[in-house]
């Protein structure tokens, strides 16, 4: 039986409120005040809310893959995947995701294994591949991704500190305001130009915004 988008969606939006709930009383009522407290605070959010964003990629795409009805109630699959399991399939996926040639196709070893649903530069070499009937309305949603690669870039380099992943958060600072940081966590606080509110919020909109267009 397909799965609903709509529900999948409401999953994500249900998550992000919770998170950024969360975000609201850690920016307006701190209840830590020593760096390390704050610096483990702000790392679950950002993990949380990554994984949120990974977990959705996840979902429609493989529901794209085996059957699943849009928000706009349009039934679609991938007649090349469709009676595949969700283990093939994210076996597949992970091929895919790798530039690699899909031969033999066997169930994936673990979760563990799969790829990083929520990049969309990986998000677009699957989704491609796997050719599901709804794939330009995937490529056009995923395509509108922009703040959440930094996003990306600030949770690794939270859960991976090092010269490296610091770099990357350096040089992310040009597209913001206020970009001091003792940690990689901090950017959640920078300030985007645009809006001129919290780059935080940038993330919660824009997964909103896309996670609509993907799942129409």
């Amino acid at each position: 039986m397909p799965i609903s988008f709509s529900v999948v969606r409401q999953k994500l939006l249900v998550r992000l409120n919770t998170l950024d709930r969360a975000f609201e009383r850690h920016i307006l009522t701190p209840s830590v005040s020593r760096y390390v407290d704050r610096f483990a605070l702000q790392e679950g959010l950002l993990s949380s809310l990554w994984q949120a964003w990974c977990e959705f990629c996840r979902d429609v795409v493989i529901g794209a893959v085996q059957g699943a009805t849009t928000t706009t109630g349009i039934v679609v699959s991938s007649q090349a995947y469709a009676a595949r399991t969700e283990a093939e399939i994210a076996y597949i996926a992970k091929q895919l995701a790798q530039q690699r040639n899909v031969t033999t196709i066997k169930p994936i070893s673990g979760r563990y294994s799969e790829p990083t649903w929520g990049d969309v530069n990986k998000l677009n070499l699957i989704v491609t591949g796997l050719g599901p009937s709804n794939q330009q309305t995937l490529l056009s949603g995923f395509g509108g991704v922009t703040s959440i690669k930094d996003l990306q870039i600030c949770r690794n380099a939270s859960a991976h500190i090092n010269g490296e992943t610091i770099a990357e958060v350096r040089a992310a600072r040009v597209r913001y305001l206020h970009t001091a940081f003792k940690h990689p966590s901090d950017t959640m606080r920078w300030i985007v130009p645009t809006t001129k509110d919290y780059l935080w919020r940038s993330w919660i909109d824009e997964m909103e915004l896309v996670s609509d267009l993907a799942t129409q």
